[in-house]
């Protein structure tokens, strides 16, 4: 009897000892962290960066007694590259987790292969099929979709009396999307004309000139980056902001962006996820942190990557860091609520975020520069999943 008790407690031990292993294993934890670095999308995709590896860092890069290991690579904002970039991350290095990317182009080419890996993937892709018809357990959009804040952007400025509006955006899967949910919003005969212009057009004077103040309350504009500042601009020597109010679809005056624009640009309105100038601790807290890491403000694309590291970092510890088991991993994630510098986030029944919206006003603030009002907030605002199936 004496062995079959000793093989009986050795067995127990090993057992525990198997359960045990992951949580307190040595290897550190590897975070896929793509974006595009470089190209014409990098200005967004390096604070991103930077807003996550500070998430990350505030955790002195340990979680659950194991080290945090973040494997950067290079998207260039190319569908072709950034495939290439995550099968690397997966295949060759082992990556347990990715925490990546922005464009959407990438995300419509790297999420099959995501699902077929099932490996958890944490994106800022606002691209709405994420949550769609290419929804998968393993995949989470923490920024608000396309037919998410394009339908946000409708509904203020109908509460600010707005009938009928111009829409003008991207040549690209978010602009159209967008305006998809505007038109459903307004209907279709309110909105006198839909363009768009590719990306980084330089002379938007084709399509501010069709522009008639006299058949439209105002303008929606949804392009992001350095064509934000530049159709600000334009539309301000055309004349036009002193005839029709110019709303920006969400991160289209991001604080990043404010330094770029002229100081004409003060009125436009738009509503996203973030504030600037929000007076909570949390994002005093978030803003002092950046600033003293990287000598500039943060802005919506910061605050993405850094909530959304900040929910990862929550999971990993709801599961005592045993991140090999991904079952348990994106079963944490789908479950996790965070206040942060913009109060509550969390991830709804299709893994797509849900969090408030503020209408922000660009206004001249007490130093000279351009700044975010916070005006009317949004409580809670989810993908419009009934009205875009």
């Amino acid at each position: 009897m004496r062995p079959v008790r000793i093989f009986a407690a050795g067995f127990a031990l090993t057992a525990l000892s198997s359960l045990l292993q992951p949580a307190l294993s040595q290897d550190p934890i590897k975070i896929g962290v793509m974006f595009p670095y470089t190209g014409p999308i990098s200005a967004q995709g390096r604070p991103e960066r930077d807003a996550i590896t500070q998430a990350f860092d505030e955790e002195k890069n340990m979680i659950a007694g194991r080290k945090i290991e973040l494997l950067l690579e290079d998207s260039t904002g190319r569908p072709d590259t950034g495939l290439t970039k995550i099968k690397a991350l997966v295949e060759r290095d082992k990556a347990h987790l990715l925490l990546s990317e922005l464009v959407s182009s990438v995300g419509a080419a790297i999420a099959p292969y995501v699902n077929e890996q099932k490996i958890p993937w944490i994106s800022t892709v606002a691209l709405a099929s994420l949550t769609r018809a290419q929804k998968s357990p393993y995949i989470f959009r923490f920024v608000p979709s396309s037919y998410q804040f394009g339908t946000v952007a409708a509904e203020a400025t109908q509460r600010m009396g707005w009938k009928k509006a111009y829409f003008i955006g991207w040549n690209a899967p978010p602009s159209r999307e967008a305006s998809e949910a505007v038109k459903k919003i307004f209907g279709p005969e309110n909105i006198i004309d839909a363009m768009f212009p590719n990306v980084a057009t330089s002379d938007y004077a084709p399509y501010l000139t069709k522009m008639d103040a006299a058949k439209a309350d105002g303008v929606f504009a949804a392009m992001w980056g350095a064509d934000a500042p530049r159709i600000i601009q334009q539309y301000v020597e055309y004349g036009l902001s002193k005839k029709m109010p110019l709303f920006g679809i969400a991160s289209f005056t991001s604080e990043e962006l404010l330094g770029d624009m002229p100081p004409a640009a003060a009125g436009i309105l738009s509503a996203y996820t973030y504030c600037g100038t929000l007076d909570t601790p949390e994002n005093k807290k978030f803003i002092s942190d950046y600033q003293s890491r990287y000598k500039v403000l943060p802005g919506s694309y910061q605050y993405m990557g850094y909530m959304a590291a900040k929910m990862v970092i929550q999971a990993i510890k709801d599961i005592n860091g045993r991140v090999e088991d991904r079952d348990a991993f994106i079963n944490a994630l789908a479950k996790v609520q965070l206040k942060g510098p913009m109060g509550m986030t969390s991830f709804d029944e299709h893994h797509g975020i849900v969090a408030d919206f503020y209408v922000l006003t660009v206004e001249k603030g007490s130093d000279g520069r351009l700044q975010n009002r916070c005006g009317e907030r949004i409580p809670q605002v989810k993908d419009p999943y009934a009205s875009f199936p």
